[in-house]
């Protein structure tokens, strides 16, 4: 591999913890094979076991042979943490020159995805509402537990979360209302995936530590009107969001409104960008992926971005009015645009 050639950072500075103990690299989505169980094995033979060198292996040679090339919108894109080798921090671009896989240092960053619960039953996301029973309960304080422990001390950023919403999920929620210096004592920076219905201001003023570090946000929403936002959000209320979003933008953090692409809205995502701006934030558009929710005739009838779908067409108008405007990311689509097909 020559310093012009993509490589990314990812499975060097950043692990994602589910709800069965597995750690992950990157999206299982993405990437699909855990590099090991947190409530199975020690984390160091875990960031530095079988699969986790093979993956960076992977990325030094510039295959990307573990990942999905299709799904992942950074390599479809090749923004960060896709990014040329030269770009690469001074450190980590010495050891990838060196091929070192096996790391002296834990991740510094994690995306938390261990606790399912949330207040909104989304069909791109789950069948219904989640419940915990105590047998549950008892696997989450034991994950939560050894985040803290085992890899606490050395993280610099936290997502929260991947899967499940931070104040919709107990777990989540409890953990950003006590969360002290003391837990993660390098921590600096504290990012949040949420639908936002419950994050108004007195749900803010309960996590004072988490309040210290907020860097930035990316809201779920999927719809531009609250018809469509019924759909595809069950459970929310667009009045109360967008009520949300105004005391949102009051704390001054960059934000993004987030869009899953698909059958019943992709016609909304204009007007989308113009809601974003109107709240000061920016846009991320991604492909609709099936995650067992829909049947295999209904995920066909939603999944616009396929080239066989009828109205695959008028997508692409589109993305083409839509994929240079500042503030706006295509994300995984941008592939499907003339001329982009061999992207990433």
């Amino acid at each position: 591999m020559n310093d012009h050639g993509l490589v990314c950072t990812q499975p060097f500075t950043w692990c994602e913890v589910h709800a069965d103990g597995s750690v992950f690299a990157c999206c299982p989505s993405w990437l699909e094979r855990p590099l090991g169980n947190l409530l199975q094995n020690a984390f160091g033979d875990i960031w530095n076991g079988a699969v986790a060198l093979a993956i960076r292996r992977s990325v030094i040679d510039g295959s990307f042979a573990r990942c999905n090339r299709l799904r992942c919108p950074r390599l479809a894109a090749g923004s960060s943490p896709v990014m040329p080798l030269t770009a690469v921090t001074p450190a980590l671009r010495h050891m990838m020159q060196r091929q070192m896989v096996q790391l002296p240092f834990g991740p510094r960053a994690i995306n938390l995805c261990y606790d399912h619960r949330c207040n909104l039953a989304c069909a791109s996301c789950r069948r219904d509402f989640m419940q915990a029973g105590k047998r549950t309960e008892r696997r989450l304080r034991q994950i939560e537990d050894r985040i803290r422990i085992a890899i606490g001390p050395g993280l610099e950023e936290m997502t929260v979360s991947g899967f499940g919403d931070p104040f919709g999920s107990p777990s989540y929620r409890s953990l950003l209302q006590t969360m002290t210096r003391g837990d993660f004592p390098r921590l600096h920076t504290l990012r949040l995936h949420t639908n936002g219905l419950l994050w108004d201001a007195r749900m803010w003023d309960s996590m004072p530590h988490a309040r210290e570090l907020l860097k930035s946000a990316e809201i779920s929403v999927d719809a531009a009107r609250a018809s469509t936002y019924a759909l595809n959000r069950r459970g929310g209320d667009f009045s109360r969001l967008l009520n949300n979003l105004a005391f949102i933008r009051s704390l001054n953090v960059p934000l993004t409104l987030s869009f899953v692409v698909q059958q019943n809205n992709y016609t909304e995502m204009a007007a989308f960008v113009d809601l974003a701006r109107e709240y000061g934030a920016a846009v991320y558009f991604s492909r609709l992926v099936n995650w067992g929710t829909f049947s295999e005739q209904e995920y066909r009838l939603r999944c616009v971005h396929d080239t066989r779908h009828p109205e695959h067409g008028a997508l692409i108008g589109i993305l083409e009015t839509l994929a240079d405007q500042a503030g706006v990311d295509i994300g995984n689509l941008r592939p499907l645009l003339p001329g982009q097909e061999g992207a990433g």
